[in-house]
């Protein structure tokens, strides 16, 4: 058995794991559980000590003369909404494969006490199939993260997925590239990065890439009139492009979609009871994708180059 210097490790590890503020521990509950998880049995001055030790220590402790109830951990490092927060995110996120996932909602329930972890089982799983199958994921954005510090190129294979519903390699060469930052979008990660023959900075999806390595090759710089944050906030479904004017006339059914896709800065001018026109800045790949969603209620009007591309793919559709 450890020494009796341990007494104040078991008492914060049965206050982090079994108490908050609707479970309160008593003297009996916290002497209780000293002797059935780790045989010790200690008195009530050896608890007051070590509780104010705890406090002292800055591990905020409430103490029964403040509650008149008991004991419990008040100061932790999230609380129970921010936890789940982070929970849920975990979920949602694409880019962690599923085995991962679970790990790291397993890490992240143990930041509050038992009771509380109950209320994670409650959040539906959509569509957990979609997470991805790579396990380098993880690695992918440490290394990348590093060079990313250190302003060096990195190199990789892309992936695809094919028939067989596994990821194979992308074309017969390793992708040379100087990583300039990542960004989430739609629960996923993307890599955007400079290629030294081409001047746009293109993007990939993290969770695509496959054995990464560093090299000792410096990077090439960003180009001067590449603004990283209009590049990001302009992407659609992250189809790369330099961001034009649109102008679309939608029906009011779908005034929340446009404005949780494109934000709050867009332009928004209601024509009658039942339509508006919007203008934003977006890439057209990205925005001829979104708009095939919404070809009944949304009718492109400007560039005639998107309008035009719509109306042929309409012509040229299978349903027709």
């Amino acid at each position: 058995m450890p020494s009796s210097k341990a007494n104040i490790i078991c008492l914060l590890q049965i206050l982090w794991e079994y108490s908050d503020t609707e479970n309160i521990l008593s003297m009996k509950d916290i002497k209780s559980k000293m002797k059935l998880l780790y045989d010790r049995e200690i008195d009530r001055r050896t608890v007051y000590d070590c509780l104010n030790a705890l406090n002292q220590l800055g591990y905020d402790v409430s103490m029964f003369e403040e509650n008149k109830e008991g004991y419990y951990l008040r100061g932790r490092m999230f609380d129970v909404s921010e936890v789940r927060l982070l929970v849920d995110s975990v979920y949602a996120n694409n880019t962690i494969p599923a085995k991962h996932s679970a790990q790291l909602i397993q890490k992240l329930q143990n930041l509050v006490s038992k009771p509380k972890r109950k209320l994670y089982h409650s959040l539906m799983i959509c569509r957990d199939h979609a997470k991805t199958p790579n396990k380098e994921t993880f690695y992918n954005i440490d290394m990348l993260d590093k060079a990313i510090a250190e302003q060096k190129k990195v190199s990789f294979i892309y992936t695809e997925y094919g028939f067989d519903k596994k990821l194979h390699q992308k074309g017969s060469h390793r992708h040379i590239v100087s990583p300039y930052s990542m960004a989430i979008y739609d629960g996923s990660y993307y890599l955007i990065c400079g290629w030294d023959d081409v001047e746009e900075p293109r993007h990939y999806h993290i969770s695509r890439i496959k054995d990464i390595q560093l090299m000792e090759e410096k990077s090439q710089p960003m180009p001067a009139n590449f603004h990283l944050n209009e590049y990001i906030q302009n992407a659609v479904f992250m189809y790369s492009g330099k961001p034009e004017r649109i102008k679309m006339k939608c029906h009011k059914y779908i005034l929340d979609q446009v404005i949780m896709r494109f934000g709050t800065d867009i332009q928004i001018v209601p024509n009658d009871d039942e339509t508006f026109t919007a203008s934003f800045s977006a890439n057209l790949n990205g925005m001829y994708v979104w708009a095939l969603q919404f070809l009944d209620t949304c009718e492109i009007l400007q560039p005639l180059e998107l309008r035009d591309r719509i109306c042929k793919v309409v012509k040229d559709s299978p349903y027709k």
